[in-house]
């Protein structure tokens, strides 16, 4: 099952499944304290908006490569993403920041035989994670 696509719009990367806990997706209050003339403390609810955090094993070149361009792109504008929400099993799409991304680390090669039978050594990257960080307040 699909949990999460970064940058729908442009890179279009389908994030594998991600198990053991390491797919979160919390609704944050956006809430602001303010501080009455007579001392007494209200909070302004000025909405809520998607967190999601995402960590996963390891990917092939061309899928870190993506996940990468994604990133980088998601850390400087809004980019579209499509996440799996769990309270609903439904899938939402939104325009999220990323807030924070550890890049993918050399883990080790395999030998990947090719059309002609010679075995070529493979990377493989892993140990990446990535935290969105919904644009627009919603509800």
């Amino acid at each position: 099952m699909t949990q999460l696509v970064l940058d729908v719009a442009g890179q279009g990367l389908a994030l594998p499944e991600s198990i053991k806990g390491t797919y979160t997706v919390q609704e944050e209050e956006l809430t602001q304290d303010l501080t009455m003339i007579p001392g007494n403390m209200v909070k302004e609810l000025r909405g809520k908006v998607w967190v999601i955090t995402y960590q996963y094993g390891y990917f092939n070149t061309a899928d870190k490569d993506r996940f990468i361009a994604a990133c980088t792109k998601g850390a400087r504008e809004p980019i579209i993403c499509t996440f799996l929400v769990p309270d609903t099993n439904q899938t939402l799409s939104s325009e999220f920041f990323v807030t924070s991304y550890t890049r993918p680390k050399f883990m080790w090669s395999r030998s990947v035989a090719g059309e002609d039978g010679t075995l070529t050594p493979t990377p493989l990257w892993g140990d990446f994670s990535v935290e969105l960080r919904e644009v627009d307040p919603h509800d």
